[in-house]
């Protein structure tokens, strides 16, 4: 987890690198790192899996995602942990 936002900066130079948490509601991405969280693993928030935004709060609230077919829900402060490749 900690490597994630250490190496955040790292990502920079590549725009379709972002955090999930900074997806527009009907984007596809996908998972590029994922903090290790078995809560996500059972999800299927796996590296390297397909993502879509079904709908993201204003505020803080959650973001309901597609991931395999199911819609799941995630907290942002869980979604800025994640980062996707658009």
């Amino acid at each position: 987890m900690q490597n994630i936002q250490k190496n955040m900066h790292n990502y920079a130079f590549d725009m379709a690198i972002i955090t999930l948490k900074d997806m527009h509601k009907n984007e596809w991405g996908t998972v590029y790192d994922v903090p290790d969280l078995k809560l996500l693993a059972s999800l299927g928030i796996r590296i390297g899996k397909s993502i879509k935004v079904l709908s993201k709060s204003f505020a803080s609230g959650p973001m309901i995602l597609a991931v395999n077919g199911r819609s799941i829900v995630v907290d942002k402060n869980v979604a800025e942990k994640i980062i996707v490749r658009r």
